[in-house]
């Protein structure tokens, strides 16, 4: 028997984020999933209202200061979150589409709580018998909340799939990680750690590798980039001719993951890596041969995104005449030091791998001191005093400016300044020889003495 029937209308994939969240430090809150997917004020009751595009069944976090809930949302999803800041663990409710799901996560995150950690991290600061011990605490009591969980009608079969892969993998990535965290505390070498890695290794060996149905699942894909990590290093170990990190990469990639689904992801992952640090120009290769081989439109879109955010910021463009203050706190432009290539250092005093930098950018100062080459540090800072006070303390002399807003700077939000140190080069034009430059202790001096021929004849 034949009929006809009417077609479904595709579903609006729309997702409404709402609430009130009484008590906040910040005026702003923010949804996170692989990046910034929405941002929106708080009026000053605590109200918000966001509103994206959204995928299938994932985990976006939420933050507000220092406040942070994990809900998990499905393409036009609508809900409503309270909560009272000072207080989140007895007064955060939710209501609307996946709402059972979303309680059990904040409900998940409590437990760190109830068996004593104010943060994960503390778990890796125990010794060993006092990880091994918490760890099965955190685990045993989460299952147990897992399995509550799970009685429920009307749950999402993915995410219980998910949830599961949860329980299987992220008792190991704990693992993976505390011989690294132990050695960063300790300050000993992580090989010297008394922890049996032979047993971790042996079972992250055995770790599936073609998943693709929890490529949304931290612990896993976190797993995965060890082993993709590890061969890397074998493989730069085995062949000295091959100088490259991403080449070596790329080649441990194709050798572990032969699913096209997992494989394109871990690519994706690179390149937008090294794009939102490097921007396009050092990835030209690795973006047009993923673009011309990938199965996964998705990612191919969202790297196309994040590619022309760039485009404002390639070679030849002009830098903005940005105003910052000096040292005595007089207003001072960019444009004041046209005539000279202008090497930028965007650094904060907390930021130990700037400090790292600071004996490498003397060095290269005294190099060129007779060149045209304008030497210029920019603080981040989120106060002036902790910037002024190192300054004079290390004698730093030179073009010493500040950024107000710290991150939200104008510098840093045009330039796409994500992490730091962050170096760019300007011509004497003051456009755009590289947004993303080298340190001083890496390869700056070549394109320094290419452009400094140029302008100097």
């Amino acid at each position: 028997m034949y009929g006809c029937s009417q077609k479904q209308a595709p579903q609006d994939p729309t997702v409404i984020v709402s609430g009130k969240i009484i008590n906040l430090e910040s005026e702003e809150v923010t949804l996170f999933h692989d990046g910034e997917i929405a941002n929106g004020k708080i009026d000053g009751e605590g109200n918000f209202k966001l509103k994206f595009e959204g995928d299938e069944g994932l985990v976006y976090s939420l933050f507000s200061g220092r406040t942070r809930f994990e809900l998990y949302l499905s393409q036009g999803d609508s809900i409503f979150i309270t909560a009272d800041a000072k207080n989140t663990s007895s007064t955060f409710e939710v209501q609307g589409d996946h709402e059972k799901e979303t309680r059990y996560l904040v409900r998940k995150r409590q437990t760190e709580t109830e068996i004593g950690l104010k943060y994960p991290v503390e778990l890796m600061e125990k010794s060993k018998e006092g990880y091994f011990k918490l760890k099965e605490s955190l685990f045993t009591l989460s299952k147990v909340k897992f399995e509550e969980f799970k009685k429920q009608d009307n749950i999402d079969p993915m995410f219980v799939i998910k949830e599961e892969a949860y329980f299987t993998y992220s008792p190991l990535l704990y693992d993976v990680l505390y011989p690294v965290y132990q050695a960063s505390f300790t300050g000993m070498a992580k090989d010297s750690i008394d922890f049996p890695m032979e047993e971790v290794n042996a079972k992250l060996a055995t770790i599936p590798l073609d998943q693709k149905q929890l490529l949304n699942v931290g612990c896993y894909t976190q797993l995965i980039d060890t082993r993709i990590s590890n061969l890397t290093s074998e493989i730069l170990k085995s062949d000295k001719t091959l100088t490259s990190e991403d080449k070596a990469r790329t080649l441990a990639i194709d050798s572990l993951l032969k699913d096209k689904s997992v494989n394109d992801h871990f690519v994706y992952t690179s390149i937008k890596s090294n794009m939102e640090y490097r921007g396009p120009v050092y990835v030209k290769e690795a973006y047009e041969k993923f673009m011309k081989e990938n199965e996964s439109p998705k990612y191919a879109e969202k790297l196309k995104k994040l590619k022309d955010k760039w485009e404002p910021l390639g070679p030849g463009k002009d830098a903005p005449d940005f105003t910052f203050t000096n040292m005595e706190g007089q207003d001072v432009k960019l444009s004041d030091l046209k005539g000279s290539l202008v090497y930028i250092d965007i650094w904060a005093t907390w930021c130990g791998p700037c400090i790292d930098e600071h004996p490498h950018w003397d060095e290269l100062k005294l190099e060129y001191a007779d060149k045209r080459v304008a030497f210029l540090t920019v603080s981040i800072d989120e106060t002036r005093e902790p910037w002024e006070k190192m300054v004079k303390a290390k004698k730093m002399d030179g073009y010493q400016w500040f950024a107000e807003n710290a991150w939200k700077s104008d510098l840093t939000l045009h330039f796409m300044v994500n992490s730091i140190p962050r170096f760019i080069l300007l011509d004497e034009a003051g456009k755009i020889i590289d947004p993303s430059a080298g340190r001083p202790s890496g390869m700056i001096r070549e394109s320094l003495d290419k452009y400094l021929a140029k302008i100097e004849g």
